[in-house]
């Protein structure tokens, strides 16, 4: 259990950063005062909200360790 946690926490960290960061870059030139964190947050959260759902509907289909759709353990 604790390695699917560990996993599921790695997904949903990996897609708010990576969306995060996406839209910072996207924002050209990137200043900090004047860039929209609002939607960014919004867009960042929505991503990590289906990174969630997809690594809980992926412990009912596959590897139970895993927060991704795997094969099952032979």
């Amino acid at each position: 259990m604790t390695k699917y946690l560990s996993d599921l926490l790695y997904q949903v960290a990996g897609a708010f950063s990576v969306t995060l960061t996406g839209l910072a870059v996207a924002a050209e030139p990137f200043d900090v005062l004047a860039f929209d964190w609002g939607t960014a947050l919004t867009a960042s959260g929505s991503a990590a909200t289906l990174a969630l759902l997809h690594g809980v509907a992926a412990r009912f289909q596959g590897d139970p360790d895993r927060a991704r759709f795997t094969a099952p353990k032979q």
